[in-house]
């Protein structure tokens, strides 16, 4: 380990960065700058990059580089280059310099079939359900990584006064376009799939898609926030793209 940094092996194909920083932020863009670097590096042999809160496992072709080439170059981005400002700087929203965070507004129908758990939510911040739908769609939620299933949204939660537990008996099928909350986290469950997160409401937006240029209209670095609909209102907005509910800060 040096300088913040610490690489490990991942087999015989990847390798691990993670940031070792004290504070939580730092490690966060530490890893932005480093996707941020390899994405405009473009090299043949990296084939994928995943990364998470504190690390990025990139996978690499070995027949294109050696794991310590690819070691020594991956240290180099992660610490000295940032040192003699080869890499972009890197502001509080994770997004490189010269390109803006984006912010998205979706609808979310609230409580009842769609949101099941909003009750057990409420009583745990103390409050009625009214009032955590209008606090939870009051806010922006920074979009940390890409998690599973199939790039959801991997976001920051109501704050950190109240930790909300996972359900004991996860279910077998979370609807796509769920919102739900674990931890100081919260998510959009972008496909259906099994899922222990406690569920507050479901979004008719469609987050990702194989049809289009990119997977999904968000990336790392960008916000979500949310506007309550009733059910008489779910059809107007069922399957539109999210790209739709790109909107100006307000």
């Amino acid at each position: 380990m040096e300088g913040g940094v610490h690489i490990s092996s991942q087999g015989d194909a990847a390798l691990r960065v993670r940031f070792t920083a004290d504070d939580a932020e730092e490690r966060w863009r530490g890893v932005r700058r480093l996707v941020s670097r390899l994405d405009e590096l473009r090299l043949p042999a990296i084939s994928g990059v995943a990364a998470t809160y504190d690390s990025a496992l990139i996978e690499f072709d070995s027949l294109g580089i050696s794991p310590e080439d690819l070691r020594s170059l991956l240290h180099y981005v992660s610490t000295r280059a940032a040192a003699v400002n080869s890499l972009p700087s890197m502001p509080s929203s994770g997004v490189p310099a010269g390109e803006e965070p984006r912010y998205f507004r979706v609808p979310v129908r609230y409580g009842g079939d769609r949101g099941p758990d909003l009750a057990l939510v409420a009583e745990l911040f103390g409050e009625s359900e009214d009032d955590l739908i209008a606090r939870h769609s009051a806010d922006w939620y920074l979009v940390r990584c890409f998690g599973a299933p199939a790039a959801s949204p991997m976001m920051d939660g109501l704050g950190r006064e109240v930790s909300v537990p996972r359900r004991s008996d996860p279910r077998v099928r979370v609807p796509g376009g769920s919102v739900a909350l674990a931890g100081v986290q919260s998510l959009i469950y972008s496909v259906n799939a099994p899922g222990g997160w406690q569920l507050i409401g479901h979004t008719p937006v469609e987050l990702v898609s194989a049809h289009g240029d990119e997977v999904c209209a968000y990336r790392p670095g960008d916000y979500v926030g949310y506007f309550p609909i009733t059910d008489a209102e779910w059809d107007r907005y069922e399957g539109s793209p999210m790209e739709e509910f790109r909107v100006e800060r307000d």
